[in-house]
């Protein structure tokens, strides 16, 4: 944990996805929620990287540090840094991490964690090594819909995911890429197989998939998922995922992140639909009311109270802060950032082979 009960952190990759991190530095943003606040007041900048040294700079001007650099590897060298954020193309995420962990470094890292299973094993064999802190901001767990949905229906018996994109990704995008970004399903779909495993609160145990290349030119990049699985604990599920599909088509309000996500957990009559990244959620019961009412029908916490607030974004920093202040493990850690890749990649492998495939 940090010796000076402050969070000193470096940063690579400064976009957008680093901003939204950022803007919760020393407790700036007013959406944190009053649990991490303190945490938050607690972290502060050090240094900053990314491959153009003008955003770097940028980054500094606004959030404060020390200095700005192109080398990543000078933030590692820091004495005077506890942790890293990772906010950079996927291809990257691995190495960054083994580096970060090596070093000594907490890692707060963008998903997914890791594009392949060797480099998932890496990480986690690295991390549990080295005692550090590692998250993935898994940011849907944070959101004020998910979390309704994870306190009422603790214990789901089915979990039905979707996470079929508007658009088709144009094939020119580096998220397309099958060695830089690994495609919608990987880079964007794996936020909502993250939280298919929390609601359901189960590893999976098998998974059977079909799919293929509906919407782009490359064969190396599935865009279409249609998978059914069984969890450990006994329960099942299914995941739908891809490009090209559905609009916006099933959800009845203006969406927060313009994405028709959605995960529906069922319990014995019981129901509960996250919707879009988390921020919002329905509630349904055709049990009587002694046995359970529902928090509500529906709430539209996205558009009462903001998409900062419904996100629960701003509190991920200060969720990871916390982990190294308080030395417990973090919210989302290393075998949960493989485990959502492990179980993409299975499902592909299940698309291509017709095979029903096992998780260890």
């Amino acid at each position: 944990m940090s010796t000076q009960g402050i969070v000193r952190l470096g940063v690579i990759g400064c976009g957008s996805m680093c901003r939204n991190h950022l803007n919760s530095v020393g407790g700036a943003s007013a959406a944190i929620a009053q649990e991490y606040r303190p945490y938050a007041e607690r972290v502060e900048v050090r240094g900053l990287a990314d491959v153009d040294l003008a955003k770097a700079e940028a980054f500094k001007e606004q959030y404060g540090g020390a200095y700005a650099t192109t080398d990543p590897d000078r933030l590692f060298a820091d004495p005077d840094l506890d942790a890293v954020i990772i906010a950079t193309w996927h291809d990257t995420h691995a190495p960054y991490s083994l580096k970060a962990t090596a070093a000594g470094k907490h890692v707060l890292i963008e998903k997914p964690m890791a594009m392949t299973e060797p480099e998932c094993d890496a990480i986690v064999e690295a991390v549990d090594r080295a005692g550090t802190k590692y998250m993935v901001a898994f940011r849907c767990r944070f959101g004020k819909g998910a979390q309704d949905v994870k306190r009422e229906i603790p214990n789901p018996d089915n979990v039905i995911a979707h996470a079929r994109y508007t658009s088709i990704w144009p094939e020119t995008s580096w998220a397309q890429d099958p060695l830089k970004g690994g495609g919608q399903i990987l880079s964007q779909g794996c936020h909502i197989v993250d939280l298919m495993f929390w609601l359901a609160g189960s590893d999976p145990e098998s998974v059977y998939a079909t799919g293929g290349v509906f919407h782009h030119d490359s064969p190396e990049v599935i865009d279409t998922i249609n998978a059914s699985l069984r969890f450990k604990n006994g329960s099942v599920g299914a995941f739908l995922g891809g490009d090209g599909g559905t609009g916006r088509l099933m959800m009845h309000h203006p969406l927060p992140c313009g994405c028709p996500f959605w995960v529906l957990a069922v319990d014995k009559g019981r129901s509960g639909l996250a919707i879009d990244h988390g921020h919002d959620a329905r509630f349904e019961s055709c049990v009587p009311a002694a046995t359970w009412t529902p928090p509500y029908d529906a709430k539209v916490y996205s558009q009462e109270e903001g998409a900062d607030v419904s996100s629960g974004v701003p509190n991920i920093l200060p969720a990871f802060a916390k982990s190294i202040l308080n030395d417990e493990e973090s919210p989302a850690p290393a075998a949960d950032g493989a485990r959502t890749t492990r179980f993409i990649l299975k499902c592909f492998e299940s698309a291509r082979t017709g095979k029903v495939i096992q998780f260890g």
